[in-house]
């Protein structure tokens, strides 16, 4: 028995056979591989399922593999500045592999004064009068990052799925002084929108938030690519390809992803695996049960008017403003969760007067789940 390959994946950052290029990696590697850009700083958004995180892997795949670049993903969660350290430190051109610090009480450290003695390049022996601590790691991080420099490697940082935490707000701030001092290290991450936004929103009951917003001026001020829907002619083509149908199929099967990356890999997987009696209907409730199963994560985190504008947009059914406003509580404030819905990638407006959704069912998805 012959056992067929699905060339289609749900699994988040794999392209898999049937990829369909949106042109944001090529963007990146090209910029940063070439000596006329003064690009250092990408920021991939997108919604959860749009593509972000393969945007993010080809870049990180095909820069890993240039013996220019050294290439750190890091762990949305975990303390950058020490892991990258301890990536550095594995390279072949720190002469001592080892980052230590020793501090002891010497009698002939005469007022104050620090006696260094060092091996290699890391690993430093201190001794002063007073038992304290002269190890910094932030400058630890930038003298291995000139190192690197020193022996002609681009150093490029990634963080996927990114969101504010004191460590991430750390490593952002120490990369901002590299970027001042013109060191050759890159920073390229992924995530939601609003997560990045997170940032430079100023806290006023945090009095450091304000200080905090403006070491982050270069985060802010990098490129921001957003992942749009897929094109609707390599869908078609791709499921003409890989599930074997002719293009009037291929096209239903298109309709029924609305462009959406996530939904284009199930659909064509349940496709791909379905029984040879079995019609595209047969495979409609297993699709909407895996979106859903997203959905259920991006619905919570909207507010209670972003909720409403979204159930009075479908209420509306056509798209347009006035049919939207018809069943809002608050007309007035259409433009604002308008603007606020696309920065959010639940709509695109490329029509005046007209929102189009991204998700495809989602409508299902609020009549079934979401009670008012």
């Amino acid at each position: 028995m012959t056992v067929k390959i699905d060339p289609f994946t749900l699994t988040p950052g794999v392209a898999g056979k049937p990829y369909i290029d949106c042109g944001i990696a090529e963007e990146i590697i090209a910029n940063f591989k070439s000596e006329e850009s003064s690009k250092y700083v990408y920021k991939i958004t997108g919604l959860r399922g749009s593509g972000k995180s393969v945007e993010y892997g080809k870049v990180l795949q095909t820069l890993e593999k240039d013996e220019n670049w050294l290439v750190y993903p890091l762990a949305a969660e975990g303390d950058g500045v020490e892991t990258l350290i301890s990536y550095l430190s594995q390279e072949d051109f720190i002469s001592n592999k080892k980052t230590e610090t020793l501090v002891t009480t010497n009698a002939s450290a005469q007022g104050g004064i620090p006696i260094i003695s060092g091996k290699g390049s890391i690993e430093v022996t201190k001794t002063y009068s007073e038992n304290s601590n002269f190890y910094n790691a932030e400058a630890t991080l930038a003298n291995m990052i000139a190192m690197a420099n020193k022996n002609n490697r681009n150093v490029l940082v990634m963080i996927d799925d990114i969101s504010k935490t004191e460590n991430t707000v750390r490593l952002l701030s120490v990369l901002g002084t590299m970027f001042n001092r013109g060191r050759r290290v890159y920073l390229v991450v992924s995530g939601l929108s609003k997560n990045i936004e997170d940032f430079f929103v100023i806290n006023k009951r945090d009095s450091n938030s304000e200080n905090i917003s403006k070491s982050l001026s270069f985060f802010r001020r990098g490129d921001t690519r957003e992942v749009k829907p897929l094109d609707k002619f390599d869908i078609a083509y791709n499921y003409e390809k890989f599930l074997d149908v002719d293009a009037e199929e291929a096209k239903k099967l298109y309709d029924m992803t609305l462009g959406y990356a996530y939904a284009y890999q199930v659909l064509g997987s349940l496709y791909f695996n379905k029984g040879e009696s079995e019609t595209i209907k047969d495979i409609i409730p297993d699709y909407e049960r895996i979106l859903f199963k997203s959905y259920n994560l991006d619905w919570p985190e909207l507010t209670d008017a972003e909720q409403e504008f979204i159930r009075s947009f479908y209420k509306g059914k056509t798209g347009r403003a006035k049919d939207t406003k018809a069943h809002m509580s608050k007309p007035e404030s259409y433009n604002a969760y308008r603007d606020r819905l696309i920065d959010k990638h639940f709509f695109s407006a490329n029509k005046r007067g007209y929102l189009k959704p991204k998700l495809p069912r989602f409508d299902r998805f609020i009549k079934i789940w979401c009670d008012e």
